[in-house]
């Protein structure tokens, strides 16, 4: 299936927006095996030139199908190519509700008031296989996964933070 095409058409999307002036702003959501995609450098580098209103937003869960990211790039993640094409760049805890909202919103207000495009980060993992034709047990071990799904599951953490806050309990 095609890959990445998405951001390349995020890019002239938010183009048209900046042209119209009519405050708008693009968000593209796609992963980290999509970035290694030629399709994905284009679209960083047109967007960045042509300071289009587009929020690039990837999802790093650690692999690409079944290709952890250690043998998918070199390098500090996906964030670390923002700054190379001039692009304001936000990493964030994928598994935090809160942050991820707040990170976007203020990723949408900057591409939108300086017309420029902003690349997000949300460092994640993903529990279950990539696809219905994927088994992930041939690429990773029950404990690796069993590991992240008692440690940092965002429905279980949002949870405890409505708890917390008063608004949420279990009887409720």
């Amino acid at each position: 299936p095609p890959l990445a095409t998405q951001l390349p058409q995020a890019v002239g999307s938010a183009y048209a927006f900046k042209r119209a002036e009519n405050g708008l702003a693009v968000i593209c959501y796609f992963g980290d095996g999509a970035a290694s995609e030629g399709d994905a450098h284009a679209a960083l580098n047109f967007s960045a030139t042509l300071e289009c209103p587009v929020v690039f937003f990837c999802r790093n869960n650690g692999y690409a199908i079944s290709t952890p990211v250690q043998e998918q790039y070199r390098g500090d993640g996906i964030a670390a190519r923002g700054p190379s094409y001039g692009m304001a760049t936000i990493r964030v805890d994928g598994n935090d509700v809160l942050a991820v909202y707040n990170a976007t919103k203020k990723a949408r207000e900057l591409a939108v008031s300086e017309n420029r495009p902003v690349l997000i980060e949300a460092m994640t993992y993903r529990i279950g296989h990539h696809s219905t034709s994927d088994d992930s047990s041939a690429y990773r071990s029950a404990k690796e996964v069993s590991f992240w799904e008692v440690k940092d599951h965002p429905i279980t953490r949002f949870a405890l933070y409505l708890n917390k806050q008063g608004v949420w309990s279990e009887q409720q």
